[in-house]
């Protein structure tokens, strides 16, 4: 009985309850488009956030000495080696150049190497922001790139040829490209490590290294000694893709060096993407309070429209209770119904949002499906309850007074 009433009731007032629907829907489908970037595009806004530069920087743990390139293998095999999107080690020689007689930096450093297979690395994926005019050198071939500044004052362009001198020791380089980066590459030469190594004459070594891993935002004041933690909060420490957390492996991993987190740029993406959260729940927000403003109207126009029938229902027996429920019900109905409908087209949304704005292709996220319906559902019940319980706040003779005035 109490069914075929709910039925019979969704079937009248159909142009009311279909804007009561329209109104969830809307919501939910903002709430959930929102969401499904949040929740898949996070990474790929890590990656573009990641053009500050290399977050996390390996230095030798004694001052003044050098470190193997071969220990870098072991970066690969830590917990979190999925999360290591580049990295690149450096050699850096205060070398003259000619012609010109310049005196500046030549650092040696990977452009696209192969440190295990299926995965290359080197100086272009670390510092992505960096813009060359010609082309990176090859891998173990005798090529440079000029700084801008660095450049102009040897009256150099691509295809030219120096000599790199250092000591009694010479490379004959050809210039491949010339970069700009507003900062101090301008004034130096990148050439492939193993040039560098041979004017150094230190075979297959490096003084630091910088590496672009994907982290969780982690701010300064939030970090904590791992030996003052419980094992609780060293496991979920350990476990999240936190830059010290991360830096705590890599440490383990390279007993010769100490890993140090760069805090201005795993700050600033902190800063940036927490920021950029708050304003994506904040706007899921006023899409849902502007789907209860729609259902409360709605739900409103519907309780003063059946006053009659509350009342008579209160008049012969049925428990106050009971009435709220039976509109409640039907408020749930028209959420649940408005929620599949938002969640569906929100999570087509979101991959329209995905691919065009943040340049992501966004999966299809089916199991925020069931929570955008529950979503709907409390959103409706929240919006009717004051309407119903202020139709329903009067003795039954006076329900049935104005309904009949």
């Amino acid at each position: 009985m109490y069914a075929r009433l709910l039925v019979e009731s969704l079937r009248r007032g159909t142009r009311r309850k279909l804007l009561a629907v329209a109104a969830v829907a809307l919501g939910t489908l903002g709430a959930t488009a929102l969401a499904e970037v949040m929740l898949a595009a996070g990474d790929r806004l890590a990656v573009e956030l990641g053009s500050y530069g290399a977050n996390l920087e390996i230095l030798p743990a004694r001052e003044g000495e050098t470190l193997p390139v071969s220990d870098l293998a072991a970066v690969r095999r830590i917990f979190w080696r999925n999360n290591i999107v580049a990295l690149a080690p450096f050699l850096s020689l205060r070398v003259r150049l000619e012609p010109g007689g310049a005196v500046a930096p030549l650092v040696g450093t990977w452009f696209d190497h192969a440190l295990e297979p299926g995965w290359r690395t080197g100086l272009p994926r670390t510092r992505p922001t960096l813009e060359v005019a010609g082309r990176w050198p090859h891998e173990n071939a005798g090529e440079v790139v000029l700084g801008r500044r660095l450049a102009e004052r040897l009256g150099l362009h691509p295809g030219d040829e120096l000599q790199a001198a250092l000591g009694s020791r010479r490379e004959s380089l050809r210039v491949v490209g010339v970069v700009t980066s507003g900062g101090e590459e301008d004034d130096q030469a990148f050439a492939p490590l193993g040039a560098v190594h041979r004017l150094a004459d230190q075979p297959e070594r490096f003084t630091r290294a910088e590496i672009f891993a994907l982290t969780s935002p982690e701010s300064r004041n939030t970090r904590s000694d791992p030996s003052r933690m419980s094992a609780e909060e060293y496991e979920a420490w350990y476990c999240t893709a936190y830059p010290s957390s991360i830096a705590f492996q890599l440490n383990r991993a390279l007993p010769r060096a100490r890993t140090r987190v760069v805090h201005n740029v795993t700050e600033a993406t902190a800063d940036v993407l927490g920021r950029l959260r708050w304003v994506l729940a904040a706007l899921a927000v006023v899409a849902l309070a502007g789907a209860a403003v729609g259902v409360t109207a709605a739900m409103t126009a519907t309780v003063l429209e059946r006053r009659l029938e509350a009342g008579l229902l209160v008049a012969l027996g049925a428990a106050r209770g009971r009435v709220v429920l039976f509109f409640l019900s039907e408020a749930a109905l028209l959420g649940a119904f408005g929620g599949l409908a938002g969640g569906a087209a929100g999570l087509l949304a979101g991959r329209l949002l995905g691919s065009n704005v943040l340049g992501v292709i966004i999966p299809w996220m089916t199991v925020l499906l069931p929570y955008a319906v529950l979503l709907g559902v409390a959103v409706a019940i929240l919006a009717s309850v004051a309407p119903v319980a202020r139709a329903l706040d009067r003795y039954p003779a006076d329900i049935l007074k104005r309904a009949t005035a």
